[in-house]
């Protein structure tokens, strides 16, 4: 949803967990958070600005981030069938360029796929748009930011599997940054 804070100038959005069946787990609202807390540690412009988060006074989590123009990766590819070999190339240099500020913070995001990356227009990129990168709410946080890392359970599939690395498909516990590549 939508809003506008004069706060922080320009358009937001908030994401509100505990709404619905099944979204007030414990396990759901750490994810929700963990999402929050890897994307609010990353300072890169591929990686969604998040304003703050918390809890409402009804116990809702939330937290509010920039609102995002464009659309997913995901949609696009639907609508072009056949993304040209220069946009495509231009596209993966954003997205290692902005993994890479993200391993830099320890943070394995473990579950890329188009429908996991923005594409939102920016005139100030060579090609009019520069892509964001969404949904840490199973990335894995490494070294100082251990532990508000969520813990997934071996042998639990929380990725979707058509885009697993085959490590993360053998179950190896051990994935490193690798696994985003």
């Amino acid at each position: 949803m939508g809003a506008r804070d004069g706060q922080w100038g320009g358009q937001l959005a908030r994401g509100i967990c505990g709404q619905g069946r099944d979204f007030g787990s414990p396990e759901t609202i750490e994810r929700f958070f963990n999402e929050a807390r890897a994307a609010s540690m990353v300072k890169a412009p591929g990686i969604p600005e998040i304003f703050d988060y918390g809890r409402l006074e009804e116990g809702n989590a939330y937290f509010v981030m920039e609102l995002l123009e464009g659309m997913t990766l995901g949609a696009v590819l639907k609508q072009l069938i056949r993304l040209s070999p220069g946009r495509s190339l231009a596209r993966s240099r954003l997205m290692a360029g902005t993994l890479k500020a993200t391993h830099a913070q320890g943070i394995i995001h473990r579950d890329l796929k188009p429908d996991n990356v923005h594409v939102v227009p920016d005139a100030a990129m060579p090609r009019g748009e520069r892509i964001k990168i969404l949904d840490f709410g199973i990335a894995k946080l490494q070294g100082n930011n251990l532990a508000s890392g969520v813990q997934t359970e071996t042998g639990r599939l929380m990725r979707t599997p058509y885009y697993m690395s085959p490590e993360q498909c053998r179950g190896a516990g051990n994935i490193d940054h690798r696994t985003d590549i």
